[in-house]
């Protein structure tokens, strides 16, 4: 996971988070459907990229977050 991924997470779920390239939206405490859409507004502040809801909800783990950075 880059740092900057790791850095939102942290920013958003808080310090105490354990997560790691496996954790999704179903196994990352704190990982609800509210604390989604901040996660996802952090990454489109720092790519200057706005996501259509497709893509919003298929980016529900860490690999799929990754995926849609590479792009």
């Amino acid at each position: 996971m880059s740092p900057k991924l790791r850095k939102i997470f942290v920013k958003i779920l808080g310090k105490n988070v354990k997560i790691n390239s496996r954790s999704d939206i179903n196994n990352t405490l704190g990982w609800d459907s509210l604390n989604h859409i901040k996660i996802v507004n952090e990454i489109e502040k720092i790519r200057k990229k706005k996501f259509n809801i497709k893509q919003i909800l298929e980016m529900t783990s860490i690999k799929s977050i990754e995926k849609f950075l590479k792009k």
